[in-house]
């Protein structure tokens, strides 16, 4: 039996994004991309060493500029911060003085110059409370009875060159010195120079006033029997002695007040209190004695001394401790600022 033959008819291709021919081309082309990949890694691996140095300092030098980048930012921050800063303490300074130029003084005079009686009592107040050196070592020390009055007033004259620019204790440590040696006109007119010198070391100018004191022997023996002038013009002219010490002298010695005497000391105070403004303790006197009554001229100068040696000290006075902080110009300033600070702590604390 023959097998009969099926013929089957050719279908027509139908085109489908599916069955595509270009199914081919994709499987090509993914695997010309892995080759492309594999190719770079390959050569990258295979860098010569100078590529992978230069890659190295491409690296380190964009990580410097990272860091600079970064410090400056910081650098801005805080200069904002810092300039914010100080214009906050400029205008407190600001407030600060001009609260200060209110309570400090009426019409650019002191509170402490409108009210110096009030300032006066209580310094005495305080010189009774606190024993200075010039209360024990001073000029005074040297005014002694038991002694002959010519003597005692050369001791006196002594005493006050010496204290020029020196301490009380080594000033009265030299007339002590002096004194045993034989402290006469007639002993300082024979004393060898040298030796004169030794006992007057460590006093301030010792060599020169050594020089005055030999020099102001010769002019009291041949011009006034041995003993002191009596007047203030005459006694300020022998050599080394000054208006100051002129005042003292006349005062303590012949007991006659024809001035106020102002050290160092005395112009300090009497600036710093707003009593006066002046620039040379010769200024100081003459302001003072322009206003200041005459009967206190004797006790100025002991006053003011023994209260700058104990409480108004050139440096860091004790503030807190006066009772006239609140009338001194430097007293109120330095009061305002305690209780400032006092007040930045609390505010902290909170």
């Amino acid at each position: 039996m023959t097998t009969p033959i099926v013929t089957r008819k050719r279908s027509t291709i139908v085109t489908s994004p599916y069955f595509s021919t270009s199914a081919k081309p994709i499987t090509t082309t993914t695997t010309t991309a892995t080759t492309t990949t594999s190719t770079k890694t390959k050569d990258k691996n295979n860098d010569s060493p100078t590529k992978k140095i230069k890659r190295e300092q491409i690296k380190i030098e964009y990580e410097q500029e990272e860091k600079v980048n970064k410090k400056r930012q910081r650098n801005k921050k805080e200069k904002i911060k810092n300039n914010v800063k100080e214009e906050e303490e400029k205008e407190e300074e600001e407030e600060e003085e001009e609260d200060i130029k209110i309570k400090t003084n009426i019409n650019g005079v002191s509170l402490a110059k409108i009210h110096w009686r009030e300032v006066w009592d209580k310094i005495k107040i305080m010189r009774s409370e606190n024993l200075a050196p010039v209360d024990t070592l001073g000029a005074e020390s040297f005014n002694q009875d038991h002694i002959e009055p010519i003597e005692k007033r050369f001791h006196i004259l002594v005493g006050c060159l010496l204290s020029s620019q020196t301490k009380d204790a080594i000033t009265h440590a030299a007339v002590t010195r002096l004194k045993e040696y034989g402290l006469t006109v007639d002993k300082m007119l024979t004393i060898d120079i040298n030796k004169l010198e030794t006992l007057l070391h460590p006093v301030g100018f010792y060599k020169r006033k050594a020089i005055y004191l030999k020099k102001i022997a010769e002019i009291l023996k041949n011009k006034y029997n041995g003993d002191i002038p009596p007047t203030f013009k005459e006694i300020e002219q022998l050599p080394g002695i000054g208006p100051k010490m002129t005042n003292l002298i006349v005062q303590i010695a012949w007991g006659r007040v024809e001035g106020i005497a102002v050290d160092v000391h005395m112009h300090r105070i009497s600036n710093r209190l707003g009593w006066v403004k002046t620039k040379t303790p010769e200024e100081t006197m003459k302001d003072l004695e322009s206003w200041l009554p005459k009967e206190n001229w004797g006790t100025v100068n002991h006053l003011l001394v023994g209260f700058g040696q104990t409480i108004c000290s050139p440096v860091n006075p004790k503030c807190a401790n006066c009772l006239v902080n609140n009338l001194c110009p430097v007293g109120i300033i330095e009061m305002n600022s305690l209780k400032k600070k006092k007040g930045n702590k609390k505010v902290k604390n909170i």
